[in-house]
């Protein structure tokens, strides 16, 4: 049936009864039939926001021309244009354009990687069509829909609530109100505004507890969410702690630089060069001093690190979490699902009661549905937690089927699992009689029951060595009355004990924190080789005992939390934090949110809860172990890069003043012009430093991690900026000095400067492609995009030593053949110094 949409969007339905919601949406308790369903999403398109785009193209080109010194560049562009010098001018805007058009290249290519990221993260809601639940995309959500809201579910759309048991929903989202709102289905007055409209639910707001059932008003940009969005104002991008790090450090260098090129314009005017030509040599030496390229290499190194992570399955959502990822040392992760498998399979069922009728109330007390319940029950397709997904396909095996157990009973009331209480539990009815069952933690459900004290001790030992024996035991009760234990085995994921065992030679400690029996923790981490016994296990019990002196004194040796509650999970973090860990955290549930967002980094796994996701820094789609360990090895890779990129391009900060400097004090001639400079700093330097980018060769085993927070520049990077950059600029004066002295000709000593200048920086790279090992220990040329780079520069250099036109621009000479290799002996020279750099410092420090 189609709808007026028109009237749908000018209706009050939080104020009409649930019955009139129905009937003016053109739908029933049984949902939209498929067909409707898909005319709906025709009529009304999907159910997407606009994206808000972080940067237009326009604000990434002109962000090109922020820097202090490109202005000043444009300024010399300007003079020289005036005073009629045709050449200096058109060469000084060409670089210009240049250095924008690369930076805007790979910026754009950048912001267009980071946003595609969400494109990964896919939101799920599950939707009743043609009377029977199943769960979609939520941009399918259509307005009509009948949809399921549960625990943790980041609400698709605004709609009508026709059903709630105990629903709390975060709207702080829309109203600001950081407490959870309790949701109704009376209506609510005509003129009530969105924060007293407790009988709708809205787009982009979280389910913080219980169930409900919806009827979809409004979708997409027609929803609230929507229309916020459409009034707020493009935001620029917050800096990251590396990139405010890296912004301070170029400040306090380019405050040096300054005043050194101040004094060597001074020096110049002294000597009775005229006042254009210093300004324009200092605008050039000031520009080839500080590096331009530093933040776009910046930008395509965090990019490259986060698109290829995704690849892997490991989707950044903060580039926040690219940088904090190389500096963890300490990882809390949950058991299921991450270390295992999620593959329970019932091994045992112990009750003197029909191991079918267990099962069938065990069944009762899930919150899971199966989309393909007319398929053989091995092909079911099962949505919900994965303990209760394996209760429902044990009673397959014992022909106890959920869709049939629950069209045999009625179901008055439910709640589903939470943390705390560590059981979901159901209401039924039988005949007259109505009754609760309960399903979870059996030594729980243990003290719940009506058992004397010896029976209970009696129980609790058999659970207690069941779990040691690496047993996930779910219990099930009736009231008060204990029915049965059921016993399921979750294998360990081959390759966990592997990543473990390779994380931690990389100095990053693993611990497992779970709500599990500490039984069952600690055997599964006895099975992934870690060195756990009952003296590192700690219980939330035991921790809740202690106080923060005492547990801080007792958590160094501890492997495995157990039993552990959401605000028992913050304090650990809290704990090892303060105890000065960088703290990696994973989770799937609404619990698990405060952690989350309390450690330094939050992990969240792809079949968790959107809340949890919401909380976190980093999504492993695939609730892998194994990617949490790829992509910390991937922070390290992308902090090594940069690292690299910082002494690529600063080695070279201090050649230009040194070499025109010396050459002013001793009255010799300018070894290299304003242009030369510019063609170096724009065309050569800038390709292998954005390649450094694709550099592999960090592994994790072989590194360590970096406490951003505590230093960027570390001794060794220091030490090597200053090694390279005073053996180069020295060797450089040097020879050209000896050069002049020797009565060689002046045109071809300085187009020998100007490319042997060109050409180490080039040469220099494949040096600082590890600042650890020596080249004799790696491939050099093992980065093809890095040897693309330098080929480029040095088919300019060519050209602008022996193309006629560049000749002319440039002042420089064709040189001789000898001389040729003249500047290829000092690159490898300079490669030769930075070695023995290298050399130096692993002995001295």
């Amino acid at each position: 049936m189609s709808i007026d949409r028109d009237k749908v969007s000018s209706e009050k339905f939080w104020a009409l009864p649930a019955d009139k919601v129905f009937e003016s949406l053109a739908t029933s308790r049984s949902g939209l039939t498929e067909m409707e369903a898909g005319d709906r999403l025709k009529e009304f398109g999907e159910n997407t926001l606009p994206r808000v785009k972080r940067g237009s193209k326009i604000r990434i080109l002109l962000s090109q021309f922020k820097s202090p010194l490109i202005f000043i560049l444009l300024v010399a562009g300007i003079i020289t244009l005036v005073l009629e010098d045709f050449k200096d001018s058109g060469f000084i805007f060409a670089a210009i354009l240049v250095n924008a058009a690369l930076g805007f290249y790979q910026e754009n290519k950048a912001e267009t990687a980071l946003s595609n990221l969400k494109t990964y993260i896919k939101e799920r809601v599950r939707v009743i069509r043609d009377g029977r639940e199943k769960e979609i995309g939520a941009e399918e959500v259509v307005p009509g829909d009948l949809i399921r809201v549960v625990s943790g579910l980041r609400i698709p759309a605004d709609a009508r609530l026709v059903m709630v048991n105990e629903l709390t929903v975060n709207e702080a989202v829309l109203t600001g109100e950081s407490l959870p709102v309790s949701k109704v289905i009376e209506p609510c007055a005509e003129d009530a505004t969105i924060a007293d409209q407790e009988s709708m639910i809205f787009s982009g707001t979280l389910v913080g507890g219980g169930t409900g059932l919806a009827v979809v008003t409004k979708t997409g940009k027609n929803t609230e969410l929507g229309r916020i969005a459409a009034l707020v104002k493009e935001k620029g991008k917050d800096k990251t702690p590396l990139q405010t790090a890296i912004a301070k450090f170029s400040l306090r260098v380019g405050i040096i630089l300054f005043v050194l090129t101040m004094a060597l314009f001074l020096i110049g005017i002294a000597l009775g060069y005229g006042i254009f030509d210093m300004f324009l040599i200092s605008v050039a030496v000031a520009v080839s001093a500080v590096p331009e390229g530093l933040p776009v290499a910046l930008t395509v190194v965090l990019a490259v690190g986060v698109e290829r992570l995704a690849k892997r399955k490991g989707v950044v959502r903060k580039l926040l979490a690219a940088e904090a990822l190389g500096s963890t040392t300490l990882i809390m992760t949950d058991k299921t699902g991450t270390l295992t498998e999620a593959r329970m399979e019932l091994d045992k069922v112990i009750s003197s009661r029909d191991h079918g009728e267990v099962l069938q109330f065990a069944i009762l007390g899930t919150d899971v549905i199966v989309e393909n319940p007319e398929d053989p029950p091995d092909q079911w397709r099962i949505v919900g937690r994965p303990l209760e997904a394996a209760v429902v396909r044990a009673g397959a095996k014992y022909k106890v089927f959920l869709p049939k157990v629950k069209k045999e009973h009625e179901i008055l009331n439910e709640k589903p699992f939470n943390s705390t209480d560590k059981f979901s539990a159901a209401e039924i009815k039988a005949g007259s009689k109505k009754q609760w069952v309960y399903v979870g933690a059996p030594d729980i459900l243990v003290q719940k029951t009506r058992l004397d004290k010896s029976e209970k001790e009696k129980l609790l030992i058999q659970i207690d060595e069941m779990a040691y024996s690496g047993y996930r035991v779910v219990g099930v009760a009736l009231d008060d009355e204990l029915l049965g234990l059921l016993a399921f085995n979750d294998p360990i994921r081959p390759t966990a004990a592997r990543a473990i065992e390779e994380v931690e030679r990389a100095g990053v400690k693993t611990v497992i924190v779970t709500g599990d029996h500490k039984g069952t923790a600690l055997a599964v981490a006895k099975d992934l080789g870690m060195k756990a016994d009952k003296n590192n296990v700690l219980t939330g019990e035991d921790i809740r005992e202690m106080g923060d002196e005492e547990l801080k004194s007792r958590i160094a040796p501890i492997r495995v939390f157990a039993r552990v509650t959401p605000a028992d999970k913050l304090r650990i973090v809290k704990i090892y934090q303060e105890l000065g860990e960088i703290v990696a955290v994973t989770g799937d549930g609404v619990n698990d949110a405060p952690a989350l967002e309390g450690a330094d980094i939050g992990v969240s796994v792809g079949s968790g809860t959107d809340v949890a996701k919401g909380a976190s820094d980093l999504v492993i789609l695939d609730d892998n172990f194994e990617t949490i360990v790829a992509a910390i090895g991937e922070g390290r890779r992308i902090l090594d890069n940069i690292r690299k990129v910082i002494v690529y391009l600063f080695s070279d900060a201090l050649d230009e003043l040194i070499l025109i400097g010396g050459s002013l004090i001793m009255g010799l001639p300018l070894p290299i012009n304003a242009l030369q400079i510019l063609w170096v700093n724009f065309f050569d330097d800038s390709f292998p430093a954005v390649a450094l980018a694709f550099e592999e060769d960090t592994q994790l085993s072989k590194s360590s991690p970096v406490d951003l927070r505590k230093r960027l520049i570390d001794k060794e990077m220091r030490f090597l900026i200053l090694v390279i950059g005073i053996i180069s600029s020295v060797i450089l004066l040097v020879m050209y000095v000896f050069l002049l002295r020797f009565g060689f000709q002046e045109d071809i000593v300085r187009t020998f400067i100007f490319g042997s200048f060109a050409l180490y920086t080039m040469f220099l790279i494949f040096s600082v492609k590890s600042l650890k090992k020596s080249i004799f220990h790696y491939n050099p040329f093992g980065n093809g995009y890095l040897v693309a780079g330098v080929l480029f520069g040095i088919i300019l250099t060519m050209i602008a030593i022996y193309v006629p036109a560049a000749q002319s621009l440039l002042d420089t000479v064709s040189l001789p053949w000898e001389w040729l290799l003249g500047v290829v002996g000092v690159g490898i020279l300079n490669i030769a110094g930075v070695e023995l750099g290298k050399c130096i410092f692993r002995k001295v420090v």
